[in-house]
C-alpha cells in the first residue's frame, strides 16, 4: 500500500487548485490537501501551525502575483529548522526560462522543478511511493 502524504497546494489559479487536490485525492497519494491561491497566505499558515503541522509535501506555483514561488522561498528560509524538516517543496511551473531552472535548482529548499500540468506518477516516482 502506497503511503500518504499531506499536501498544501499554492497557485493563485483556482482551476490548477481543484484539479490537482483531486488528483492527489483520487490517485490515493494523499487524504489530506491544502490549498491556498495565495502564497503569503500559505507561509503565514505553516509559520502559525507549524508546531502542530504533520510532515507535509507542498506544491508550489512558480508565476504568482503578490508573492511569487521564489519570494516564497526566500521568506520560508527564515522558517524554524524543526518546521523545514517536516517539509518537502516541489515548484511547478511551464517556464522554459533557463534562469528560473537553474534558481530552483540551486535551492536548498526546492527538491524538484515539475513542469505544469502536475503528473502524479512522476510526483509518486519522486516521493518513491509504488
Amino acid at each position: 500500500m502506497s503511503a500518504l502524504f499531506n499536501f498544501l497546494l499554492i497557485d493563485d489559479s483556482a482551476f490548477d487548485l481543484l484539479i490537482y487536490e483531486k488528483f492527489l485525492l483520487k490517485s490515493g497519494i494523499s487524504n489530506a490537501v491544502r490549498t491556498f491561491n495565495s502564497a503569503r497566505d500559505a507561509l503565514k499558515y505553516l509559520l502559525d501551525e507549524a508546531t502542530a503541522l504533520p510532515e507535509t509535501v507542498i506544491l508550489l506555483d512558480l508565476q504568482m502575483p503578490d508573492m511569487n514561488g521564489f519570494e516564497f522561498i526566500e521568506a520560508y528560509d527564515a522558517a524554524p529548522d524543526f518546521l523545514k524538516e517536516k517539509i518537502r517543496i516541489f515548484m511547478l511551473s511551464s517556464t522554459i526560462d533557463s534562469r528560473d531552472i537553474e534558481k530552483a535548482r540551486a535551492s536548498s529548499h526546492i527538491i524538484d522543478l515539475l513542469p505544469k500540468p502536475l503528473d502524479i506518477a512522476s510526483l509518486k516516482m519522486k516521493l518513491s511511493i509504488n
